[in-house]
């Protein structure tokens, strides 16, 4: 049974960043299926031309944008936090240690998760950010 839509803002604007397309498109696909508007990015540079652009309610990245060691996540939150103190921010990592948890709260991210993470819960810890009512 589908679960109703929840009670927000109008077109709340989120964007997305993940290297991984399938990752990135299944995201988008499904948070817009819940009534978001979503754009997307695969890189930190393309993120930060995005942030420029418009504003955003949230975004949600990745740590790791490139298939190195990087944390170019981390420069997307910087960019972020530069240009809006409201805009939600929740960072996605598979590599979670003690170390990119001091980072990330340091930098100003709202939440901090293992991923992967189920479609349907990342959805309510949007909606729990922006505070919205089910």
């Amino acid at each position: 049974m589908a679960r109703p839509l929840l009670c927000r803002a109008p077109m709340q604007r989120l964007l997305i960043v993940d290297d991984d397309a399938g990752v990135r498109e299944g995201m988008k696909r499904y948070l817009e299926g819940r009534g978001y508007v979503i754009d997307c990015a695969a890189r930190a540079a393309d993120a930060k031309t995005l942030l420029s652009q418009a504003r955003y309610d949230a975004v949600i990245t990745d740590l790791q944008l490139t298939a190195g060691e990087g944390a170019e996540g981390l420069a997307v939150v910087v960019e972020t936090r530069r240009l809006s103190s409201a805009t939600r921010i929740i960072l996605l990592t598979g590599h979670t240690s003690a170390a990119v948890a001091v980072a990330a709260r340091r930098l100003g991210v709202d939440v901090l998760l293992h991923k992967p993470r189920p479609l349907p819960e990342l959805e309510g810890i949007i909606g729990a950010l922006m505070g919205e009512a089910a």
